[in-house]
Protein backbone atom coordinates (compact mmCIF):
# COMPACT_ATOMS: atom_id res chain seq x y z
CA UNK A 1 0.00 0.00 0.00
CA UNK A 2 1.68 3.34 -0.93
CA UNK A 3 0.98 6.06 1.24
CA UNK A 4 -1.03 9.43 0.27
CA UNK A 5 2.40 11.49 0.67
CA UNK A 6 4.23 9.41 -1.53
CA UNK A 7 1.24 9.10 -3.90
CA UNK A 8 0.77 13.18 -4.17
CA UNK A 9 4.22 13.40 -4.51
CA UNK A 10 4.20 11.17 -7.79
CA UNK A 11 0.51 12.31 -9.07
CA UNK A 12 -0.28 13.53 -12.70
CA UNK A 13 -3.54 14.13 -14.25
CA UNK A 14 -4.77 11.34 -17.29
CA UNK A 15 -6.31 12.80 -19.71
CA UNK A 16 -9.52 10.85 -18.76
CA UNK A 17 -9.43 12.35 -15.00
CA UNK A 18 -9.15 15.60 -16.14
CA UNK A 19 -12.48 15.10 -18.01
CA UNK A 20 -13.94 13.85 -15.08
CA UNK A 21 -12.46 16.90 -12.85
CA UNK A 22 -14.39 19.14 -15.67
CA UNK A 23 -17.65 17.44 -15.48
CA UNK A 24 -17.52 17.46 -11.94
CA UNK A 25 -16.38 21.04 -11.83
CA UNK A 26 -19.64 21.71 -13.94
CA UNK A 27 -21.56 20.85 -11.52
CA UNK A 28 -19.97 21.97 -8.34
CA UNK A 29 -20.56 25.56 -10.02
CA UNK A 30 -24.30 25.21 -10.51
CA UNK A 31 -24.70 24.38 -6.85
CA UNK A 32 -22.66 27.08 -5.78
CA UNK A 33 -24.87 29.27 -7.73
CA UNK A 34 -28.16 28.27 -6.29
CA UNK A 35 -26.41 29.15 -2.89
CA UNK A 36 -27.00 33.02 -3.24
CA UNK A 37 -25.60 35.74 -1.46
CA UNK A 38 -22.69 37.68 -1.89
CA UNK A 39 -19.83 35.33 -0.56
CA UNK A 40 -19.62 31.73 0.52
CA UNK A 41 -17.24 29.58 1.97
CA UNK A 42 -16.59 26.85 0.17
CA UNK A 43 -13.78 23.63 0.99
CA UNK A 44 -12.77 20.74 -0.44
CA UNK A 45 -12.50 18.07 2.30
CA UNK A 46 -9.41 15.31 1.38
CA UNK A 47 -8.32 17.47 -1.75
CA UNK A 48 -5.54 15.50 -2.41
CA UNK A 49 -3.82 17.51 -5.51
CA UNK A 50 -7.35 20.16 -5.23
CA UNK A 51 -8.09 19.91 -8.77
CA UNK A 52 -11.72 21.37 -8.77
CA UNK A 53 -10.95 23.62 -5.64
CA UNK A 54 -8.00 25.33 -7.86
CA UNK A 55 -10.70 25.88 -11.02
CA UNK A 56 -13.38 27.38 -8.30
CA UNK A 57 -10.85 29.71 -6.87
CA UNK A 58 -9.21 30.90 -10.44
CA UNK A 59 -13.10 31.36 -11.59
CA UNK A 60 -15.45 32.73 -9.05
CA UNK A 61 -15.02 36.12 -7.28
CA UNK A 62 -17.91 34.97 -4.93
CA UNK A 63 -16.03 32.24 -3.13
CA UNK A 64 -13.48 32.36 0.31
CA UNK A 65 -11.84 28.76 -1.06
CA UNK A 66 -10.36 26.27 1.31
CA UNK A 67 -8.71 23.09 1.02
CA UNK A 68 -8.41 20.49 3.81
CA UNK A 69 -6.25 17.01 3.65
CA UNK A 70 -3.84 14.99 6.15
CA UNK A 71 -1.28 14.71 3.79
CA UNK A 72 1.28 16.74 4.43
CA UNK A 73 2.42 17.19 0.30
CA UNK A 74 -1.20 17.57 -0.59
CA UNK A 75 -1.10 20.60 1.84
CA UNK A 76 2.03 22.09 0.48
CA UNK A 77 1.52 21.69 -3.01
CA UNK A 78 -2.11 23.46 -2.74
CA UNK A 79 -1.37 26.55 -0.43
CA UNK A 80 -0.61 28.95 -2.98
CA UNK A 81 -3.91 28.35 -5.02
CA UNK A 82 -6.70 28.79 -2.28
CA UNK A 83 -7.29 31.08 0.37
CA UNK A 84 -7.07 28.70 3.35
CA UNK A 85 -5.35 25.64 3.23
CA UNK A 86 -6.33 23.26 6.82
CA UNK A 87 -3.89 20.16 7.34
CA UNK A 88 -6.82 17.97 9.67
CA UNK A 89 -8.27 14.26 10.07
CA UNK A 90 -11.40 15.03 8.27
CA UNK A 91 -13.07 12.93 10.96
CA UNK A 92 -11.88 15.32 13.58
CA UNK A 93 -11.15 18.50 11.62
CA UNK A 94 -10.77 20.70 14.99
CA UNK A 95 -13.12 23.49 12.52
CA UNK A 96 -15.49 26.19 14.09
CA UNK A 97 -18.92 24.84 13.81
CA UNK A 98 -21.53 25.82 10.84
CA UNK A 99 -17.98 27.56 9.08
CA UNK A 100 -19.14 26.47 5.33
CA UNK A 101 -21.64 27.08 3.36
CA UNK A 102 -20.92 24.71 0.65
CA UNK A 103 -18.42 21.07 1.36
CA UNK A 104 -17.57 18.27 -1.23
CA UNK A 105 -15.45 15.47 -1.62
CA UNK A 106 -14.39 13.56 -4.05
CA UNK A 107 -12.63 9.85 -3.45
CA UNK A 108 -12.32 10.05 -0.03
CA UNK A 109 -15.35 8.63 2.07
CA UNK A 110 -15.39 5.08 0.14
CA UNK A 111 -11.95 4.34 2.56
CA UNK A 112 -13.90 4.65 5.81
CA UNK A 113 -15.45 1.16 6.91
CA UNK A 114 -17.76 2.90 9.01
CA UNK A 115 -18.55 6.59 7.39
CA UNK A 116 -20.79 7.91 10.53
CA UNK A 117 -17.91 9.80 11.94
CA UNK A 118 -17.05 11.85 8.68
CA UNK A 119 -20.41 12.52 7.76
CA UNK A 120 -20.95 13.49 11.36
CA UNK A 121 -17.96 16.23 11.26
CA UNK A 122 -19.23 17.56 7.71
CA UNK A 123 -23.11 17.74 9.34
CA UNK A 124 -20.89 19.68 12.37
CA UNK A 125 -18.66 22.22 10.31
CA UNK A 126 -21.34 23.55 7.70
CA UNK A 127 -23.97 26.11 7.84
CA UNK A 128 -27.73 25.32 8.39
CA UNK A 129 -29.08 25.54 4.53
CA UNK A 130 -25.72 24.63 3.24
CA UNK A 131 -25.12 21.80 0.94
CA UNK A 132 -22.68 19.11 0.75
CA UNK A 133 -21.19 16.92 -2.14
CA UNK A 134 -19.80 14.02 -2.16
CA UNK A 135 -18.65 11.70 -4.84
CA UNK A 136 -17.47 7.75 -4.64
CA UNK A 137 -16.84 5.22 -6.86
CA UNK A 138 -20.31 3.31 -8.27
CA UNK A 139 -20.88 -0.60 -7.58
CA UNK A 140 -20.76 -1.62 -11.17
CA UNK A 141 -18.01 -0.70 -13.44
CA UNK A 142 -14.11 -1.16 -15.56
CA UNK A 143 -12.92 0.38 -12.85
CA UNK A 144 -14.37 -1.79 -10.17
CA UNK A 145 -12.68 -4.96 -12.05
CA UNK A 146 -8.98 -3.13 -12.37
CA UNK A 147 -9.72 -2.94 -8.53
CA UNK A 148 -10.62 -7.06 -8.29
CA UNK A 149 -7.50 -7.52 -10.55
CA UNK A 150 -5.36 -6.64 -7.70
CA UNK A 151 -5.84 -9.17 -6.06
CA UNK A 152 -6.51 -7.11 -2.71
CA UNK A 153 -3.31 -5.37 -2.66
CA UNK A 154 -5.07 -2.25 -3.86
CA UNK A 155 -2.93 0.95 -3.79
CA UNK A 156 -5.00 2.92 -1.24
CA UNK A 157 -5.93 0.73 0.61
CA UNK A 158 -9.62 -0.58 1.75
CA UNK A 159 -12.09 1.01 -0.58
CA UNK A 160 -15.75 0.30 -1.07
CA UNK A 161 -18.20 0.63 -3.96
CA UNK A 162 -21.52 2.08 -3.66
CA UNK A 163 -25.31 1.74 -5.02
CA UNK A 164 -27.70 4.84 -4.69
CA UNK A 165 -29.60 3.17 -2.23
CA UNK A 166 -26.54 2.55 0.28
CA UNK A 167 -24.95 5.66 -0.27
CA UNK A 168 -28.62 7.28 0.34
CA UNK A 169 -28.93 5.75 3.80
CA UNK A 170 -25.30 6.32 4.69
CA UNK A 171 -26.28 10.43 4.92
CA UNK A 172 -29.95 10.01 5.90
CA UNK A 173 -29.31 8.26 9.02
CA UNK A 174 -26.97 11.30 10.02
CA UNK A 175 -29.81 13.67 9.47
CA UNK A 176 -29.16 14.85 5.86
CA UNK A 177 -31.70 15.90 3.10
CA UNK A 178 -30.91 14.70 0.08
CA UNK A 179 -31.09 16.57 -2.63
CA UNK A 180 -29.55 15.06 -6.19
CA UNK A 181 -28.32 12.08 -7.40
CA UNK A 182 -26.64 11.38 -10.45
CA UNK A 183 -23.52 9.18 -11.90
CA UNK A 184 -20.67 10.16 -14.26
CA UNK A 185 -18.86 8.03 -17.09
CA UNK A 186 -21.22 5.01 -17.76
CA UNK A 187 -19.36 1.66 -16.45
CA UNK A 188 -16.27 3.48 -17.01
CA UNK A 189 -16.21 3.14 -20.64
CA UNK A 190 -15.60 7.12 -21.57
CA UNK A 191 -12.77 7.03 -18.94
CA UNK A 192 -11.45 3.64 -20.44
CA UNK A 193 -11.15 5.26 -24.06
CA UNK A 194 -9.74 8.29 -23.23
CA UNK A 195 -6.80 6.68 -21.49
CA UNK A 196 -6.98 4.20 -24.08
CA UNK A 197 -6.44 6.58 -26.39
CA UNK A 198 -4.56 9.17 -24.31
CA UNK A 199 -7.16 11.42 -25.94
CA UNK A 200 -10.03 13.99 -23.75
CA UNK A 201 -12.98 14.05 -25.37
CA UNK A 202 -16.85 14.72 -25.15
CA UNK A 203 -18.69 11.88 -25.11
CA UNK A 204 -21.70 10.45 -26.63
CA UNK A 205 -22.88 8.17 -23.89
CA UNK A 206 -23.65 9.33 -20.22
CA UNK A 207 -26.38 7.51 -18.79
CA UNK A 208 -26.44 4.28 -17.73
CA UNK A 209 -29.26 1.70 -17.32
CA UNK A 210 -28.27 0.72 -14.24
CA UNK A 211 -28.37 3.53 -11.08
CA UNK A 212 -24.62 2.05 -10.12
CA UNK A 213 -23.71 1.48 -13.39
CA UNK A 214 -20.89 4.48 -13.56
CA UNK A 215 -17.35 4.96 -12.63
CA UNK A 216 -18.58 7.38 -9.79
CA UNK A 217 -22.00 8.14 -7.99
CA UNK A 218 -22.57 11.37 -6.05
CA UNK A 219 -25.19 12.77 -4.00
CA UNK A 220 -25.72 16.15 -3.01
CA UNK A 221 -27.07 16.52 0.35
CA UNK A 222 -28.40 19.77 2.55
CA UNK A 223 -28.14 20.67 5.99
CA UNK A 224 -31.85 21.27 7.49
CA UNK A 225 -32.30 24.88 8.87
Amino acid sequence: MMSWDDYWKQYSISKAERWMIGERHQKLMSWIDSLGGDQKRVVEIGCGFGSNIRRLKEERKDIEAHALDFSEISVANIVDSVDQVHRADCQNTGLPEGHFDFIYSSGLMEHFRDEGPFVREMYRILKPGGLMATFVPARWSLWQLYQLMHLGHWIHGYEKAYSRSFLRRVVEREGWKVEEEFGLDPFSFNGFAMKLLNKSFVPFWKNSPLSAGYTEICILTRKPL
